[in-house]
């Protein structure tokens, strides 16, 4: 369910979060959004471990950057973020290919509970 809505707020479309919330906060209920956002920080706390190693020694991104490229990679769905590779995070981080911040779409989102 949670990579589902994920799919819905369609990120790469335009990155756009602004147009992420109100989608959310006239969607979901308070509680729904809390569970999502969540769900991608978990997701996104997973690739941190996963690629901490990787990250020290190739992965060219700040600290604020890791976290905005790893958020990246929950934002583009499910089937990215499952065939995510070492490969495809140093491509991605030199191409300067994310945006910041996949997870500030959850914030501050004014749903009814």
């Amino acid at each position: 369910m949670s990579w589902s809505i994920i799919r819905e707020l369609k990120w790469t479309k335009d990155h756009d979060i602004k147009r992420i919330r109100h989608y959310l906060a006239e969607t979901y209920t308070r509680q729904k959004i809390e569970n999502i956002w969540k769900f991608a920080v978990s997701k996104r706390e997973e690739l941190q471990s996963k690629f901490d190693k990787e990250w020290l020694s190739s992965i060219p991104v700040s600290n604020d950057g890791w976290w905005d490229l790893t958020a990246e990679v929950v934002g583009r769905g499910r089937k990215f973020y499952e065939t995510i590779t070492v490969e495809k995070l140093i491509e991605m981080a030199k191409a300067m290919d994310y945006y910041e911040n996949f997870e500030y779409s959850f914030h501050e989102v004014q749903a009814d509970a």
